[in-house]
């Protein structure tokens, strides 16, 4: 049992701020609706009602893992783990409304960036349990952080996937997963690896290279996604440019494993320094 070691070279820095509490939230996704109906997210039972707002959602969830993201029909939509089981629930949200409490099957159509629910709703009013389905589509710029959030809760809930993979990760990133917990953490990694690309503007190569240069980037074990998210927008916001802090990104990728509150006391010159440092050490052989 517990965490495998860290591995030789990781940084330091990667393993700040791991009480964190894991909320995953992606804006700006964009529902479809079936054959262009204005009233999508259908119930395969008639006798299902709109069940209105029963709770108020908390910015965490239960579990603290949420994915909320608005599709390209304007709907907000949430899916959030819920229940005191060890396994939970997938719950999914339509706005204010309850739309299955019990998500079952997703279905993932990358091309199409559409996603399929099959679930079961229970009726407080009548005691019966009901079968829904819908579907929602999202940006295009937005698909492999919705999926691959989705499918990291999916893991959690046992719920199935089907369809074709969230995210696939590169041969030499697959390679990485040698033990039985990093393969176990592998939907991890794709989460990971998915906010990775979205800093290098979907370029797998200069990701990939990063991600070899630093592993503990990619490993849920050393690094979350808020780290990533978080010190790149730092990073911009310090240094005043995207490509300057691409620059930094690229030289010493660890710094995207850092706790951005803690970046941001530092400054430009310090963080450039040391990008320079550490680019300059891992591109010298020492043995």
């Amino acid at each position: 049992g517990g965490p495998p070691p860290p591995l030789p070279g990781a940084r330091s820095a990667a393993m700040a701020a791991r009480a964190c509490l894991l909320l995953l939230v992606v804006a700006r996704g964009a529902l479809v609706r079936p054959g262009g109906q204005s009233a999508h997210w259908g119930a395969r039972q008639a006798q299902r009602t709109a069940w209105g707002a029963r709770m108020a959602i908390a910015a965490s969830a239960q579990s603290g893992s949420v994915l909320s993201l608005v599709d390209t029909s304007g709907d907000d939509v949430r899916f959030q783990l819920a229940g005191e089981e060890e396994i939970p629930r997938l719950e999914l949200w339509v706005g204010d409304e309850l739309f299955a409490d019990d998500v079952d099957v997703v279905r993932f159509d990358s091309k199409e960036r559409r996603f399929s629910i099959d679930g079961t709703i229970d009726d407080e009013e009548d005691g019966e349990s009901y079968e829904v389905d819908g579907e929602f589509q999202v940006a295009e710029a937005e698909r492999n952080m919705v999926a691959a959030t989705l499918a990291l809760l999916v893991a959690r809930a046992g719920v199935a996937w089907e369809g074709e993979v969230p995210l696939p990760l590169p041969p030499k990133l697959e390679a990485k997963l040698v033990s039985d917990e990093l393969k176990a953490s592998r939907p991890g990694v794709v989460l990971l690896w998915a906010h990775l690309l979205d800093v290098f503007g979907g370029d797998e190569g200069a990701a990939l290279a990063a991600a070899l240069k630093n592993t503990a980037i990619i490993f849920p074990y050393l690094n979350r996604p808020t780290n990533i998210a978080g010190s790149w927008a730092v990073l911009q916001e310090m240094l005043g440019s995207r490509e300057e802090a691409l620059e930094v990104v690229t030289k010493n990728p660890g710094i995207l494993a850092c706790n951005p509150d803690g970046l941001k006391t530092s400054n430009k010159a310090a963080v450039q320094t040391m990008a320079a440092v550490v680019d300059t050490v891992e591109t010298v052989k020492w043995w």
